[in-house]
């Protein structure tokens, strides 16, 4: 019936289906402002958050909220036919369409959200990074040696906003890696410095896998990043929605990638399905932190809205500063008297 809707689940419920739509249209909101639909037919939605806690664990809840039209032909898949279907070429590749739209959606909210801050947002994402990173390296240490001291400091500063957003935005932009490509030696593509792999605002059918070499990346003219690491693919969101190139790429010395055309996507899949399946999962991260990126974003509004009225209160910045270095404090005098040189790199590498 015209003008009803079907809840399918609302943010922080358990993640214990997701649906395949035979037709219709899902709108999802990242807030009670923040929305974006998927519409059209035979789409797997709702995955992301299973597949997530599939991925990495611990108590992942529903991120958003999710409402289908009333006229939406729907059917519930349990999370264990989502996870068993990512080894499958078809329901992999489905998934992977869904969250690619989710992304880009998102991204959009993400960047007409970031336009309504000031410019000191810019510096708190890069020190909440770096904080991100000062714990995920603290905690790679305590896995290592067990050190009581090292979990202590964990326990007493990963619950914090500054790590909370430093992931978000961390892993809503870490990029899908492919471990091995040896049974795709037959799509591999030599580039020599200074060639152009792909341009920005091209239409974009292949994605592109790094074997060897380093890649610049290129936004309106400017360097913004360096792909150096074999096994990281680019490319794949522009393959997978038809989207016009978000950036140029170019050899930065002599480049061997393994170039896949959508034409190929099922002779892939063929040959080595892990593949398409790691599209999905990177992709569901992406979503997955994409909205709670969202979510830190509109904190962040509000607080600079009351700035003026309650100049009491610290700002988003000063609090970012101010945990960066309660952490970079707690960790010096914990490791005083201590064989604990495996700290220096970490603390120099957070100036």
């Amino acid at each position: 019936m015209a003008g009803t809707f079907i809840k399918l689940y609302n943010t922080d419920a358990e993640p214990d289906s997701a649906f395949f739509m035979a037709e219709g249209r899902i709108f999802f909101y990242a807030s009670t402002v923040d929305k974006y639909a998927i519409s059209g037919k035979n789409l797997i939605a709702g995955a992301t958050e299973i597949i997530v806690r599939e991925k990495i664990g611990g108590d992942v809840r529903r991120v958003e909220t999710a409402v289908a039209d009333g006229g939406s032909s729907l059917k519930r898949m349990s999370p264990e036919k989502i996870i068993s279907g990512l080894k499958d070429y078809s329901v992999s590749l489905n998934v992977s369409m869904v969250l690619a739209r989710q992304v880009l959606l998102s991204n959009n909210i993400i960047n007409a959200n970031i336009s309504l801050l000031e410019g000191d947002e810019k510096i708190v994402r890069e020190l909440s990074i770096k904080y991100y990173h000062m714990i995920d390296r603290l905690r790679g240490e305590y896995e290592k040696r067990k050190f009581p001291w090292i979990k202590e400091i964990l326990k007493n500063h990963e619950a914090s906003l500054a790590y909370k957003r430093g992931e978000a935005f961390f892993r809503s932009a870490e990029p899908v890696k492919i471990t091995a490509t040896k049974n795709l030696a037959d799509k591999t593509v030599d580039f020599e410095r200074g060639e152009v792999i792909c341009e920005e605002n091209t239409p974009g059918s292949e994605m592109y896998i790094l074997e060897s070499g380093a890649i610049d990346v290129i936004i309106k003219g400017n360097r913004v990043a360096t792909i150096e690491d074999s096994g990281t693919v680019f490319g794949e969101m522009a393959l997978l929605l038809g989207e016009k190139r978000t950036a140029t790429l170019k050899a930065k010395n002599t480049v061997v990638v393994t170039r896949i055309k959508k034409e190929d996507l099922r002779y892939v899949a063929e040959k080595q399905q892990e593949v398409i399946e790691a599209i999905a999962i990177a992709l569901a991260k992406r979503h997955y932190y994409n909205i709670i990126k969202i979510g830190g974003i509109n904190r962040s509004i509000a607080e600079s809205s009351l700035k003026n009225d309650e100049e009491r209160k610290t700002s988003p910045l000063d609090k970012t500063r101010k945990e960066l270095a309660s952490l970079k404090r707690d960790v010096e005098a914990a490791s005083k008297g201590k064989d604990a040189s495996f700290l220096e790199d970490i603390l120099a590498g957070d100036d």
